[in-house]
């Protein structure tokens, strides 16, 4: 049986106020992140967030860059969740308008979780070697994304033969920044979904000429 669960498979009330109280650090130390970036923010901003006691952030997180990873593991995870693989059968929409709704998708995901999007990418590159390194693995399942979404696309006939590790990388950098001048330097409040959606699937399908 898991800990701090009951015989029936439900938590007890003290586990639920562990989760509670884990959950509650980490929306704080997402905001700290967000304002004030990975290396200016350290625990004890944190803990001053949460309003809890250091021994109380320790018992949940061994150290900032425990807390960090989680964060951007969720992104990734949201991303994920909010991509659905294209569906060929005679009743599916077409192929173009399932990968429109896959990019608005995206987009409203990045929206809604614009603090971790900003926490992406407000973080500096090339201060700390164990950050780069997840920032690095973090794009890099991004991409395998891209390269897998493109090798099916390839193998389904809906897209050209083409090189998946050159294309997919084209495909990321576009979107990031689309992203980076739409929601993190901007508020993101105005933003246009379904005319920036279409926008980035034109350019990536049609490119420019016409």
């Amino acid at each position: 049986m898991p800990s701090g669960a009951r015989p029936d498979g439900r938590m007890t009330r003290a586990a639920k106020q562990r989760q509670d109280r884990r959950e509650q650090v980490l929306a704080c130390a997402q905001r700290v992140f967000s304002e004030k970036g990975y290396h200016n923010a350290n625990i004890a901003d944190i803990i001053a967030e949460a309003g809890v006691a250091r021994g109380t952030f320790y018992l949940y997180f061994e150290s900032k860059r425990a807390i960090f990873d989680e964060l951007l593991d969720r992104l990734l995870a949201f991303i994920a969740g909010s991509v659905r693989r294209i569906d060929v059968s005679p009743e599916a929409p077409a192929p173009r308008e399932q990968m429109l709704a896959n990019v608005r998708s995206v987009l409203a995901t990045l929206q809604t979780h614009r603090q971790l999007t900003r926490i992406l990418f407000n973080t500096a590159i090339g201060i700390d070697a164990d950050f780069d390194r997840k920032l690095g693995e973090l794009y890099g399942r991004l991409r395998e994304m891209i390269r897998g979404a493109l090798t099916l696309g390839t193998e389904m006939g809906l897209v050209r033969p083409c090189d998946p590790n050159v294309v997919s990388l084209c495909v990321l950098g576009s979107v990031k920044e689309v992203v980076e001048h739409l929601l993190v330097r901007g508020d993101g409040r105005g933003l246009d979904r379904e005319r920036v959606s279409r926008e980035i699937l034109e350019f990536n399908l049609k490119g420019l000429f016409r």
